[in-house]
């Protein structure tokens, strides 16, 4: 049961009848039923007992923990639960990926490695609702919020079924008020909150559905396509897996303002982006701050690193010095973003090491890039720089979705290599023509990127003044209003890829 099939609609239709008809007093008691439902459905009886051992552990955990009487008994809890939660998500994410590369060393170095790989099915969503709650365990340990004590109001943050699939990685001490408060039935937030799920279904249908029949077409066949075939379509998985994850967390985001729950935005406009650091603080906002506030800032402050940052500061001077212990760390950051993306090289590579290395060369390159520039008279501060900036860090990002969506490491560099072939005239030929799509296609998916690209502007520029799109439209007049509404709907409805025959294999991001 995915956001996009026909018996979640039912189900959620259900649940916001009974939600908001019966009292008030009953309503966290449905919001726990509900979501064990979905959880059920969505993802069998391996993804329910996986959330009941994490959602029963750190609730248990986290009070024994504030009531330890001594710090020896406060860390055995810490740890221990720690422990019992990174475990399950390294038995079933990550064990077979330490057998295969346990498996190449030790044939780099002729050894016989004793282990074997073995198939195990990841429950669904694990890695978001796992992180959740060890944020949560951990944030309770630091002082930051305090345990929870009722079972059923922790349950209903840990198994808060719009979350538990694709995210966001929610934090408790931002998602509790809103969680708990009694809410009475509101039009406009319920109508914001529809309205933001029929944009998402937008993203999802009508677009990322488009991008992945092209995708999906050259990277299953990588040997038959070369040049701009592979430029091209990894510019469409770069929109596919924008819009497809993009548009569950405005589904996600839009069942939770209709109830009145706030959660944690994902996304912020990523691809007007001016350089890798900013995009990567616009896309996966969730998982890029919690790798930031619960790995790489403990790193740094860890005796080690304090260590490591001395002796290179001898050895290199004060200046050069601390950046090693930086570096280091941002190594074990992005080694820790890709991983988190998937047991593969191609993920630790393609979504973590990569960027970690061009961010790095930028940094150690940047005052040399300046002496150019100025050398140059290249001006910084107008548009057509900037335009060069967005454009270099598209491209910076698309070469690692090239591993991200190859089917090995190895792979995705043997389609890097194919992409430089210069075979531009398909662009003029009709060859595209041959990847899935016909011309009505290409025009709607080209429309509805035009539609995301001019809302997804407009609404940046609004936030800076404290409004929003939704905000905007609805001072605007009925009849205009209404056709907007109306013909948001109806895209979907018309456009949108579903029905006899298509195989939805849900978002690409449930998987992780």
């Amino acid at each position: 049961m995915t956001f996009t099939s026909f018996d979640f609609f039912v189900f959620l239709a259900l649940f916001l009848a009974i939600y908001y008809w019966i009292p008030q007093v009953f309503r966290i008691h449905i919001l726990v039923m509900a979501s064990m439902l979905f959880c059920y459905y969505a993802g069998g009886r391996g993804m329910l007992f996986s959330l009941a051992v994490s959602t029963v552990s750190t609730w248990y955990g986290a009070i024994q923990m504030e009531e330890a009487q001594s710090e020896h008994k406060k860390k055995q809890w810490f740890y221990g639960v720690l422990l019992l939660n990174v475990g399950i998500l390294i038995v079933f994410k990550y064990l077979n990926f330490f057998v295969y590369t346990g498996r190449v060393a030790g044939k780099l170095f002729h050894r016989e490695f004793p282990f074997q790989e073995i198939l195990i099915a990841a429950p669904l969503g694990l890695s978001f609702y796992t992180l959740q709650m060890i944020g949560y365990f951990i944030d309770v340990s630091r002082g930051i919020c305090q345990a929870q004590r009722s079972l059923l109001k922790y349950g209903a943050f840990s198994c808060y079924f719009p979350q538990l699939v694709t995210g966001p990685i929610n934090r408790y001490n931002e998602m509790e008020k809103s969680l708990y408060q009694d809410r009475e039935f509101d039009y406009k937030r319920f109508t914001f909150g529809f309205q933001r799920m029929v944009w998402g279904l937008f993203k999802k249908l009508v677009i990322a559905e488009r991008m992945a029949v092209i995708v999906n077409t050259v990277y299953g066949d990588s040997s038959a396509y070369s040049g701009c075939y592979i430029l091209f379509a990894t510019f469409c998985f770069a929109c596919q897996l924008y819009t497809d994850f993009s548009g569950a967390m405005d589904i996600a985001a839009g069942i939770s303002e209709a109830i009145g729950i706030q959660i944690a935005e994902n996304f912020d406009n990523p691809f007007v982006s001016r350089s890798l650091s900013e995009f990567w603080r616009r896309w996966h906002i969730t998982l890029g701050s919690f790798m930031r506030d619960y790995i790489f800032y403990p790193v740094l402050k860890s005796e080690l690193f304090s260590r490591i940052g001395d002796g290179a500061k001898e050895i290199l001077g004060k200046k050069a010095g601390k950046k090693i212990p930086v570096y280091m760390g941002m190594v074990i950051l992005w080694f820790t973003v890709g991983l988190w993306h998937g047991g593969a090289w191609k993920y630790i590579v393609g979504s973590g090491l990569l960027h970690c290395f061009f961010i790095i060369s930028g940094q150690l390159l940047e005052s040399w890039f300046k002496r150019f520039l100025s050398w140059c008279f290249i001006h910084t501060d107008c548009f057509s720089y900037h335009l060069f900036q967005r454009v270099r860090t598209s491209v910076l990002v698309c070469t690692g979705f090239v591993f991200f969506r190859s089917r090995s490491f190895r792979d995705g560099l043997y389609i890097l290599k194919k992409s430089l072939y210069p075979n531009i005239w398909i662009f003029t030929d009709g060859s595209l023509l041959k990847l899935g799509l016909d011309v009505p296609d290409f025009i709607a998916g080209g429309v509805a990127l035009g539609i995301l690209w001019f809302v997804s502007i407009q609404h940046e520029k609004l936030v800076k003044e404290g409004s929003g799109v939704r905000e905007k439209l609805a001072e605007q007049n009925l009849i205009f209003r209404w056709s907007v509404y109306y013909a948001l709907i109806f895209s979907v409805v018309i456009l949108g890829f579903y029905g006899p025959g298509y195989d939805a294999s849900g978002f690409i991001y449930q998987n992780f």
